[in-house]
C-alpha cells in the first residue's frame, strides 16, 4: 500500500468579488507567490447512502484534472486533531471500481453497506505557491471555485480558499489565513467540499460517539456507554493496525479486551446468551491482534532491554519475525472477513439496543455497586493468599482479575459520579498491578521459548546467549514476585476508599 501524506490545511470562504492580495509585503515570511498552472478538477465522491464517511470527517473520491493523472484519494482523520489535519492515501486505479486498498481502510466506518458515488463536483482551481528565503515552498494557496453537479446540470456554487501548509505544523498559515481574511476572506470549518455538497446529513453524527452518564440514568445507559467506548477504539485503530502501525494494533487489541471484560462485567443485568456470542466473536478477534502483538512486544524488548545480546540472537529474532509475518498476515484476512464485518455490525446494535435484564432499569447508583464487589471479590483472596514460591500460573490469574477489576472500575465509575475520581484511582492501581504481573507473564513466556531454543542448538555460543537472556528473565520474575506485595496493597487502599 503507497505510503500516506499528512495534509495539513485551513479553508476560508470567499465572497465573489474577493481578490486574493499580495501576500509578499506584510512581514509574513512570504518573499514570493509563484503563479501555478490553473486546474479544472473533476471528482466524484464515494460514501454509504447513510453517508457514513463524511459523518465521521472521512473523504472518498476519484478526481481527474490532477497534474499527476486521474486518482483515488482517501483522506482520515488523524486521532487526537480536527479536520484541519488528515492524513491523505492515493490509489491508481479505474474510474468505476473502488481501489480493494480503499475499502479495506474504511470496513471499521463502512461495515456492511455497500459504497456508491454520492456527489460530483467541477472545481476550477487557481493556485500559488508561496515561499519564503532560497525559494522554500511555505504554503499552497487554492482559490476554488466549485460547481456541485447532478448529472451535467449545476445545483449548486461556492468558492473557498484551500492553505495547505508545506511545513511539519500549521503555525506558519495563521498569519496568512489572517492576511486573507483582511481582504474579505471568512475562516471556515475545516468541512471538506462534499460535506458542502452534501448538505446538514453530511455533517451530522457518526453511528457511534461517546455516551454521557449519570447516577440516575438507569445501568442500561452505562452499558452501552462501556461498549460505545470500546468499539470506538475499535473502529479507529482498525486503519492503522491494518498500514502496520505498532500502537494501532496495540489499542484495538485493548479495544477487544475491554469490551470482553465489559460484557463480563454487566453480565448480571444483560442477556447472557447474547453477551457469550459477542465475547466468542471479540475472542476470535483478539487472538488474531494478540498473533501479531506478542511478537512486537518480544522484540521491543529484546531491542530496549538487551540490545548486547542482540547480535548473537539472529536465529530467535528471525523466529520471532517469521511468526510476526504469518500473524500479521492471519490478521489481515481475518480484518478482511465477513465474520469481522459481522461483528462490526453486531458490535453497533450492541450500543444502540444492549439487551438487557430488568435490573438494567434500575438507576446506575443502585445496579452498579454490586458489579463493582462482585470483580473485587474474585481479586482479593487469591491476591491475599499469593505467596513469593507459588507457581506462575497463579499470579497470572491474579493478574487477569486485576484487569477486570481496573476495567470494571473504569466501565462503571462514569455512572457513579460521586464516586468516579476514588473508582478512576482505583482503575490507576489496578492497571499498575496489571503491567507487574503482565511483565511478569510475558517474561515467563519468553523464557519458555527461550529454554526449548537452547535445547535443540548444538551451537555452544549461541545456547550460551539464550542462558543469559533465560537468566534476565528469570530475574525479572523474581524482581516482579518481591513488588508484588506493594502493588497489591496500593489496590486495596485505593478499594477502601472507593467502595
Amino acid at each position: 500500500m503507497p505510503p500516506s501524506v499528512r495534509e495539513r490545511e485551513l479553508k476560508l470562504a470567499a465572497p465573489g468579488s474577493f481578490v486574493v492580495p499580495d501576500l509578499t509585503d506584510d512581514g509574513l515570511g512570504v518573499l514570493a507567490m509563484q503563479e501555478l498552472a490553473e486546474l479544472t478538477l473533476t471528482s466524484t465522491y464515494y460514501d454509504t447512502a447513510d453517508l457514513r464517511l463524511a459523518r465521521s470527517g472521512v473523504t472518498l473520491r476519484y478526481r481527474t484534472g490532477e497534474e499527476d493523472g486521474p486518482a483515488w484519494t482517501l483522506k482520515l482523520r488523524v486521532q487526537g486533531r480536527d479536520a484541519s489535519e488528515r492524513d491523505e492515501h492515493t490509489f491508481r486505479g479505474p474510474p468505476e471500481v473502488v481501489p480493494t486498498e480503499a475499502t479495506d481502510l474504511v470496513t471499521g466506518l463502512v461495515r456492511s453497506a455497500p459504497i456508491q458515488a454520492v456527489a460530483s463536483l467541477e472545481t476550477r482551481r487557481k493556485r500559488w505557491m508561496l515561499c519564503g528565503s532560497d525559494d522554500q515552498a511555505l504554503a499552497e494557496l487554492a482559490d476554488d471555485q466549485v460547481s456541485v453537479l447532478d448529472g451535467s446540470r449545476v445545483v449548486a456554487r461556492f468558492r473557498e480558499l484551500e492553505l495547505e501548509s508545506r511545513g511539519p505544523d500549521l503555525s506558519a498559515l495563521r498569519p496568512i489565513a489572517n492576511r486573507l481574511r483582511r481582504g474579505g476572506a471568512v475562516l471556515a470549518e475545516p468541512v471538506p467540499k462534499a460535506v458542502r455538497a452534501l448538505g446538514p446529513r453530511a455533517s451530522a453524527e457518526p453511528d457511534v460517539t461517546p455516551i454521557a452518564v449519570s447516577p440516575d440514568d438507569p445501568a442500561a445507559r452505562t452499558v452501552q456507554a462501556a461498549l460505545a467506548a470500546g468499539l470506538i477504539r475499535l473502529i479507529a485503530n482498525d486503519p492503522p493496525t491494518r498500514l502496520g502501525d505498532v500502537e494501532g494494533l496495540h489499542q484495538m487489541r485493548v479495544a477487544t479486551r475491554r469490551l470482553r471484560s465489559d460484557l463480563r462485567t454487566f453480565r448480571p443485568i444483560i442477556d447472557r446468551s447474547w453477551a457469550s456470542g459477542l465475547s466468542d466473536e471479540l475472542r476470535w478477534l483478539g487472538g488474531l491482534l494478540g498473533a501479531v502483538r506478542d511478537p512486537d512486544v518480544h522484540l521491543e524488548r529484546l531491542r530496549t532491554e538487551d540490545a548486547d545480546l542482540v547480535p548473537a540472537l539472529g536465529a530467535y529474532l528471525e523466529q520471532l519475525r517469521n511468526r510476526q509475518a504469518a500473524g500479521r498476515e492471519a490478521l489481515l484476512a481475518g480484518l478482511r472477513s465477513e465474520r469481522y464485518v459481522t461483528l462490526l455490525d453486531r458490535l453497533m446494535d450492541a450500543v444502540r439496543d444492549p439487551l438487557v435484564s430488568n435490573g438494567a432499569r434500575r438507576p446506575s447508583r443502585k445496579a452498579l455497586p454490586p458489579l463493582l464487589k462482585r470483580a473485587w471479590r474474585r481479586l482479593e483472596p487469591q491476591s491475599v493468599a499469593l505467596t513469593p514460591d507459588d507457581p506462575d500460573e497463579r499470579y497470572h490469574a491474579v493478574r487477569i482479575r486485576a484487569k477486570r477489576l481496573r476495567y470494571a472500575a473504569e466501565a462503571i465509575g462514569p455512572g457513579l459520579e460521586d464516586r468516579a475520581v476514588a473508582l478512576a484511582r482505583l482503575a490507576m492501581a489496578a492497571a499498575s498491578l496489571q503491567d507487574l504481573l503482565g511483565a511478569m507473564h510475558d517474561a515467563v513466556l519468553t523464557r519458555a521459548d527461550l529454554e526449548a531454543l537452547a535445547r535443540d542448538t548444538n551451537d555452544p555460543a549461541y545456547a550460551f546467549t539464550l542462558g543469559r537472556l533465560v537468566e534476565r528473565r528469570v530475574a525479572a520474575v523474581q524482581d516482579g514476585r518481591k513488588r508484588f506485595p506493594r502493588a497489591w496493597r496500593r489496590v486495596a487502599r485505593r478499594w477502601r476508599k472507593a467502595r
